[in-house]
């Protein structure tokens, strides 16, 4: 069954600054998973992203490799302190 890594942000609407960080994050983010084959994540979702990213991983054993990327990405731009990784399957229930 595949799965879904789910980054919840800790943000508001009204901290421009913050989610211009979080966009910029997403669009970096989208170049490194494109890359490494990864996981999909398209740039409408990049667009639209506020103070959740859901990634969809193509493959379940590849949940592992994603969110270390993930986590890299996050702390090249400061987020790590304001981002909750979680991984679901793809009904939304959490896994292991």
């Amino acid at each position: 069954m595949a799965r879904r890594i789910l980054i919840d942000f800790e943000t508001t609407p009204e901290d421009a600054d913050l989610n211009f960080r979080i966009w910029i994050f997403a669009e970096d983010l989208y170049r490194a998973l494109r890359s490494n084959e990864l996981a999909s994540l398209t740039l409408d979702e990049v667009d639209r992203v506020s103070s959740q990213l859901i990634i969809p991983i193509r493959s379940k054993r590849r949940v592992h490799r994603t969110a270390a990327v993930i986590e890299q990405v996050l702390e090249q731009h400061f987020l790590t302190q304001i981002a909750r990784l979680s991984v679901t399957d793809e009904a939304g229930q959490p896994v292991d």
